[in-house]
């Protein structure tokens, strides 16, 4: 298989930026170790490079923000084959994240868009478009809202990692708090209400941002509860299931992503989103309770190699593709 990954982040393949960027490479490793083919377009001269890498799959990434999503038009006209995987919600929420002032919860969450928020909805221009190739979605939380928001959705394929990489190792000699984000500042990744809940607890949750990943990974093996605060419907927590494979115990938001990877009680646990005293009882008891701590840890590493490997990632998406090229025919693409 040949595939052409179509992003528009302005970095070497699989480097640097956050989540997106680091999905993107462990997909392509997992791939390469399958045998597939995988090249990278970070521009909008898709018809280029189709001609020149004769690709047997493209699949469209995140290119909206650079290049607009009219080029994807020409993959759709020309039945090239092709997927485009979602990170967020943007053909249809003006903001991305289904969000309210980048915190506050909103009616598509539940529901559908009502756009009664400074947001609003999306230029319907894109639902259009995106609505003309096979939509992928990343878990099957999101791909219900997808779905209920008049967004279609083809298909769910869940991430994995590399669990050779975030691995076992020494944990710190105290029991020890950490969280990781790519971008921290931002009201949706909810670590004001992490800082809320620690208040007054007489403990420190160790912050680890716009460090490498083989930092993280070394931070991961030290930790031994990590906090997953976001408060937006993320499609894919990866540094979530970084920790998960590094054999944390690990407390999260009860959102999409998190829902999707978690099993509440048994392979982590799940508090409400913005919910500060919540957060602060399930840091309290893992704190006390070492052999519940040790348990949702062991699990977790489990579940990570058994489901969330990059092999087993690898696996997914190939067989995705296989299905969109069976199935394609100018008929896939246009239900």
């Amino acid at each position: 298989m040949r595939l052409l990954i179509w992003h528009e982040h302005q970095t070497p393949p699989g480097q640097g930026g956050g989540g997106a960027e680091s999905m993107l490479r462990d997909q392509t490793e997992a791939l390469h170790r399958l045998g597939h083919t995988v090249a990278w377009l970070q521009s909008s001269q898709i018809e280029e490079a189709v001609r020149r890498f004769t690709p047997d799959m493209v699949q469209v990434q995140t290119i909206h923000n650079a290049f607009g999503v009219e080029p994807v038009t020409w993959l759709q006209e020309n039945d090239i084959p092709h997927v485009w995987v979602l990170m967020d919600y943007w053909p249809f929420c003006g903001g991305r994240m289904l969000l309210k002032n980048w915190d506050e919860g909103c009616a598509a969450v539940d529901g559908v868009c009502d756009g009664q928020c400074a947001e609003g909805k999306a230029n319907p221009r894109l639902l259009e478009v995106v609505n003309g190739s096979p939509v992928i979605a990343l878990n099957r939380f999101t791909a219900d809202i997808y779905r209920r928001n008049g967004l279609r959705c083809d298909g769910v394929v869940e991430l994995g990692v590399d669990t050779n990489f975030f691995c076992l190792g020494e944990r710190d000699a105290e029991v020890s708090v950490y969280t990781s984000s790519a971008w921290a500042p931002y009201p949706a990744k909810g670590m004001k209400y992490l800082k809320e809940a620690i208040e007054g607890m007489g403990i420190n949750v160790n912050l680890m941002t716009n460090v490498t990943r083989e930092q993280i990974a070394q931070g991961l093996k030290r930790a031994h509860i990590f906090v997953f605060p976001s408060t937006y419907q993320e499609t894919w927590g990866l540094c979530l299931q970084e920790a998960m494979a590094s054999g944390c115990a690990c407390i999260a938001s009860d959102v999409a992503g998190a829902r999707a990877q978690i099993e509440h009680g048994v392979t982590g646990i799940l508090v409400p989103p913005r919910d500060p005293n919540a957060l602060r009882g399930a840091l309290q008891w893992l704190l006390k309770d070492n052999d519940k701590r040790e348990e949702l840890g062991r699990n977790a590493r489990d579940h990570s190699v058994a489901d969330h490997n990059l092999e087993a990632m690898g696996r997914r998406w190939a067989n995705l593709y296989t299905e969109v090229q069976s199935g394609f025919q100018g008929q896939l693409s246009r239900r």
